[in-house]
């Protein structure tokens, strides 16, 4: 008795839309990994996998083959554009994996020699084959707002307008002047800055900073404390950092050592602050520090006037009911200016978001004039096959620029298969279909 065999269904042929969907689909599930967070990151590496580049490539090859099984006709160049632009932007991709360069470096102010040869990673130099300087840089912010605190706590917050009012604490508030970018000069303050050693009820000394007293006192147990600086805008970065220091006391604070025999402990002390010790890191290293509080004057008055520079400071004048006036300055890198209403309200200036900012590069090459571009943020600059991004600047010393450069030889691909699809794409919309039975 002869029995029928089964015939059991093959293998998808490469050129089946099964086999193609189930690429796909691969695909997609992959891509998915490789973009959700995950603990730890590092999740991008499944891009560089080779069991991704090899579905990729099984999708490649499939694609490819779908369109050159198709017969050619006038009817079927948005079907052979669209499959042939996906291969491209698969291999434009797969060049830019392999041979693409890119790093992030600084271009700084005032250097006389400009960036040409860039150290990689593994200790290779690359030769960007031109010269990249800084010539300028701006930053334009949005104006600050008032701000209401009673305590720790915001209360309100108000537009800046000159001649408006508000009431504080029971108390009116008058904004007499706004100077957005203001040439300050002359701060007189209402006494002298001091620094408390000790304790507040019995302090060891009361060491006055107006110029006439020794900036150096013993301590008890042998030890000895020097005011190393005095600073109306103390640097918030590490020692030896670049930052713009300010006329007006937007952050007044002192960097002082205290030195023993065999250890010394740098400290920096914001006005009416806890000290932050920044040497040694090993605390057990550092000498016993004794209590410090610097104490900071108000200010009595000050001459204003309207600056062109764009990173002058930001000024607001109030005026009380009883005739007081205060300061409220927003300057670059400093800590925000307050003034205290009563025992418990606070008024102070709203952090400053920035609007825009860019730069004026200059790029060099042998036996060439320099030619000047513009690089703003989400504007790239081409050069050489190199693209150059601006991604960041020096938020406290606006003293440099922090730029992406990135060499991708498959990029034109990818274009050119972006384009193909587009137009393969309305082609297939519009080409008139055949009639069918």
């Amino acid at each position: 008795m002869n029995q029928k065999r089964t015939n059991m269904p093959p293998f998808p042929k490469l050129t089946s839309m099964p086999f193609a969907m189930v690429l796909m689909g691969v695909t997609v599930l992959l891509m998915l990994c490789g973009v959700l967070p995950v603990r730890g990151g590092g999740q991008g590496a499944l891009f560089r996998s080779p069991v991704f580049m090899l579905v990729l490539g099984l999708l490649g090859i499939s694609t490819m083959a779908c369109a050159l099984r198709r017969r050619f006709s006038l009817r079927s160049v948005g079907f052979h554009l669209t499959h042939v632009s996906v291969v491209l932007v698969m291999l434009g991709a797969l060049i830019g994996v392999v041979f693409e360069k890119k790093f992030d470096c600084q271009l700084n102010r005032n250097t006389t020699q400009p960036l040409q040869k860039i150290r990689m990673g593994d200790g290779s130099i690359v030769d960007l084959g031109f010269g990249l300087s800084l010539k300028s840089f701006r930053v334009e912010k949005y104006p600050p707002s008032l701000l209401v605190f009673r305590g720790d706590e915001q209360e309100s917050e108000h537009r800046l307008a000159e001649g408006s009012e508000l009431q504080v604490a029971g108390e009116a508030v008058t904004v007499v002047r706004v100077v957005p970018h203001a040439e300050i000069t002359n701060v007189r303050l209402k006494g002298s800055p001091e620094l408390v050693v000790g304790g507040a009820d019995s302090p060891w000394a009361r060491i006055s900073l107006d110029g006439t007293q020794p900036r150096e006192m013993a301590l008890p147990g042998g030890s000895s404390l020097v005011i190393a600086r005095a600073f109306n805008n103390l640097p918030t970065m590490q020692m030896g950092s670049q930052f713009r220091e300010s006329v007006f006391p937007s952050r007044p604070g002192l960097i002082v050592r205290v030195i023993a025999s065999n250890s010394m402990a740098v400290l920096s002390l914001p006005a009416d602050e806890d000290a932050e010790i920044l040497s040694p890191s090993d605390l057990s290293k550092a000498p016993p520090i004794p209590r410090l509080r610097y104490l900071f004057p108000d200010i009595e008055g000050l001459d204003v006037a309207a600056s062109e520079d764009p990173d002058a400071p930001f000024l607001v004048e109030l005026a009380w009911s009883d005739g007081r006036r205060e300061f409220l300055v927003a300057s670059g890198g400093g800590r925000i200016a307050s003034c205290r209403v009563g025992q418990d309200y606070t008024l102070a200036l709203s952090h400053r978001a920035v609007r825009w900012y860019d730069a004026d590069i200059v790029i060099t090459r042998e036996g060439e004039a320099p030619v000047d571009q513009k690089l703003v943020i989400n504007s790239p600059v081409d050069v050489s096959g190199w693209r150059i991004y601006l991604s960041s600047y020096d938020v406290n010393a606006l003293q440099h620029i922090s730029i992406t450069l990135r060499k991708d030889p498959g990029n034109w691909l990818v274009e050119l298969g972006l384009l193909g699809l587009m137009i393969g794409t309305i082609l297939i919309f519009f080409t008139r279909k055949r009639k069918s039975s």
